[in-house]
């Protein structure tokens, strides 16, 4: 969903924030449902948006169904953990949790690619993705494909950092099967629907729809050394398979890992965590576009000023504003309508 606006700005609201308001859960019965039920509520959380933050760009007027594979409002993560043979946790107020496999060295040996295009999960989305081109023209979406680290701890929970360690050709291998089932969900529905990472991100929408965007939040908790050892060759294995290619660091630390990510060759588009050193990614990144985060933490308590003074604060740190945007991830049910209304006044005030 677009926002409209001066500035290239968003936000995604978390599960906790639709279920308290509007009692919407992203349960089990929302993920194995019926494609219609989603596809009618996601217009009405669109409308949702456009009742409380039509001023400020957010939102659609129409409550029409739109025949998105799943929610593009809030990052719903448990695809490629289930075609890797994971289990999915529900609750309500909360997104799906994938639950690690724990394989034991033994059965990670073992481990082979499954066979991705015929697994459960799989099939429900392509049923799904034929029963919307059906019933109204067209399928549009994605699901949250998450990052190489991300999937492979799905997998062998925290073995894969002792893996790293103890038996490198291992903890290689398990990455390679990660890397090659992502290729080919992503590609999959990237050629069903078009869009690989709204769901990731949503600026994605605003920047370039058909970017795909990997999720490096657990490169917080290894080394650059490790990331280049054992991870770099798998974001250039996606880069190649997947362009156009982008990198979401949601860690406050990216300047530690940026010089890594400067030697993936292709990537256009860099997710800059809140509380980086965004002045100088920029500086290791001029050509590159810059998604800078704020802190959905923050959003709970900070004053509207305060809000004001830090966008203002991350516009001029990550210009030049035609690579650059802001956005929020994570809304909780805590936020403010107001402090919410302040971030896009202000991203449109000083977006000049």
């Amino acid at each position: 969903m677009r926002r409209f606006g001066v500035a290239k700005a968003d936000v995604m609201f978390d599960a906790s924030w639709w279920f308290t308001y509007y009692g919407i859960a992203f349960d089990e019965s929302y993920v194995r449902g019926h494609p219609s039920y989603r596809a009618e509520l996601e217009g009405k959380m669109r409308r949702a948006l456009y009742d409380r933050f039509g001023s400020v760009g957010l939102g659609t007027e129409t409550a029409e169904p739109v025949p998105v594979i799943s929610t593009q409002m809030t990052p719903l993560n448990y695809l490629v953990g289930e075609v890797l043979g994971c289990d999915t946790y529900f609750s309500p107020g909360s997104t799906p949790c994938t639950i690690p496999r724990k394989l034991s060295r033994e059965e990670l040996r073992a481990l082979e690619m499954p066979s991705v295009i015929e697994t459960p999960p799989m099939r429900k989305v392509a049923a799904d993705i034929e029963w919307l081109e059906q019933h109204y023209g067209r399928a549009i979406g994605d699901i949250n494909p998450q990052g190489v680290l991300n999937n492979a701890m799905c997998v062998a929970d925290a073995e894969i950092f002792v893996l790293f360690i103890e038996e490198p050709p291992l903890a290689k291998r398990i990455l390679q099967i990660v890397t090659q089932t992502m290729i080919e969900v992503i590609r999959f529905i990237r050629k069903r629907t078009g869009t690989s990472s709204i769901a990731v991100t949503n600026i994605v929408e605003q920047i370039d729809p058909q970017l795909f965007v990997t999720s490096n939040c657990s490169t917080t908790m290894i080394s650059p050394s490790i990331y280049r050892h054992f991870l770099l060759e798998c974001d250039q294995a996606l880069a190649d398979a997947l362009p156009p290619f982008g990198i979401h660091h949601c860690g406050f630390d990216l300047e530690r890992m940026a010089p890594e990510y400067r030697k993936v060759r292709g990537l256009k588009f860099l997710e800059v965590g809140w509380g980086s050193d965004l002045r100088f990614v920029r500086s290791l990144f001029p050509d590159v576009h810059l998604n800078a985060r704020y802190s959905p933490v923050k959003m709970r308590d900070a004053s509207q000023e305060e809000i004001e003074h830090d966008v203002a604060k991350l516009i001029e740190a990550g210009k030049p504003l035609e690579k650059l945007s802001i956005s929020i991830l994570g809304l909780d049910d805590k936020v403010p309508d107001e402090n919410v209304i302040a971030f896009f006044n202000a991203a449109d005030k000083y977006w000049k």
